[in-house]
């Protein structure tokens, strides 16, 4: 028997598998568990199998695409408004059937090895930056309650305590050397956990032509570069560079109601880290733009002239998820002409 769409909504060890026939109407909607799912698949000629994109999505997305169905990975957000009744597993997987069938339903593909070994990796490494953040906040702040003030910047916070701590004149005691010492040799153990995870994942891009392409593109470097390899996988996936950047969330947010319309700050909807990874780049851009003649650079300067900075900005991360999607759609590299 032919159907139209399965839903799953997944769990840990219990299933809900929802069924629509090609009529439109719910067929069966029952539990299964995690160890049938896919012997329970494999019953099915091939269809279409709609999940809640999370964090066990796409092994099961990869799984299920084997046994030849083509795999839909739905936002969460997007489910959660037809989800009628009380909230469980049995009305969640019909709503998951609901939302797939929305004209303006948009979906998550489904992630290969390589991008989700880039992603665990610059997860670490985020998670590595936040502890040395922390470590280097407090170790300034207990400096600084005894009167021992160094100036801002990373850099210029580990050229300065080991001076600090050789000075027998600026009134530290035993024990706050004992611990302005651990701390600075916590701040050492961040940064090379840090590097190492840098190292790791060059070598495991560097045979990444799509990595090289878009280090070409100003503002992009190695750690941007990969947070889109790992983000974005095919770039065809997307109609254009406007849906991709609208997918990213670095689009503005749209309000009308009759003859009224408003353009409000960014919808910040999608992947929170490659679109803090590309306001960053574009922030860089924009400090050198000045002493540029390029294309780019002479919008950036005329828009600086109309425009808040922090406006300029985004709006620049906007173009340059555009540029990044043409450089991947076409696989040419970026020319500043």
């Amino acid at each position: 028997m032919k159907h139209s769409v399965i839903s799953i909504d997944l769990a840990k060890n219990v299933f809900q598998v929802c069924i629509m026939g090609s009529n439109h109407k719910i067929i069966s909607n029952k539990k299964v568990k995690r160890h049938q799912l896919l012997d329970v698949l494999r019953q099915f000629e091939s269809t279409t199998v709609v999940m809640a994109a999370c964090y066990t999505a796409h092994p099961w997305g990869r799984a299920i695409e084997r046994l030849g169905h083509k795999v839909k990975l739905i936002l969460p957000y997007q489910v959660k408004p037809f989800v009628v009744g009380n909230k469980n597993d049995h009305n969640d997987a019909i709503a998951i059937i609901e939302a797939s069938q929305r004209p303006k339903a948009t979906f998550v593909p489904v992630k290969r090895l390589e991008q989700q070994d880039i992603q665990s990796l610059q997860r670490i490494r985020e998670r590595y930056i936040k502890q040395r953040t922390s470590a280097s906040n407090q170790l300034r702040g207990l400096m600084a309650e005894y009167g021992v003030v160094v100036p801002v910047g990373l850099s210029k916070l580990r050229a300065a305590v080991p001076d600090i701590l050789e000075d027998a004149e600026n009134g530290l005691t035993t024990i706050s050397r004992g611990f302005i010492d651990r701390l600075y040799q916590e701040l050492a153990h961040w940064d090379e956990q840090v590097d190492e995870l840098e190292i790791e994942l060059h070598s495991l891009l560097k045979e990444n032509d799509d990595y090289q392409r878009l280090q070409t593109i100003p503002g992009i470097g190695p750690v941007v570069a990969a947070t889109l390899v790992a983000a974005v996988g095919d770039a065809n996936y997307f109609k254009n560079g406007r849906q991709m950047a609208a997918w990213i969330g670095i689009t503005p947010g749209h309000h009308a109601s009759g003859d009224k319309t408003q353009y409000r700050g960014i919808t910040k909807r999608g992947n929170r880290a490659l679109r803090k990874m590309l306001i960053h780049g574009a922030r860089a851009v924009l400090n050198w733009c000045g002493k540029k003649n390029d294309k780019l650079s002479l919008w950036l300067k005329a828009l600086s002239l109309r425009a808040h900075p922090c406006k300029v900005v985004v709006a620049l991360a906007n173009k340059m998820a555009r540029i990044a999607w043409a450089i991947l759609a076409t696989k040419q590299v970026y020319k500043a002409a």
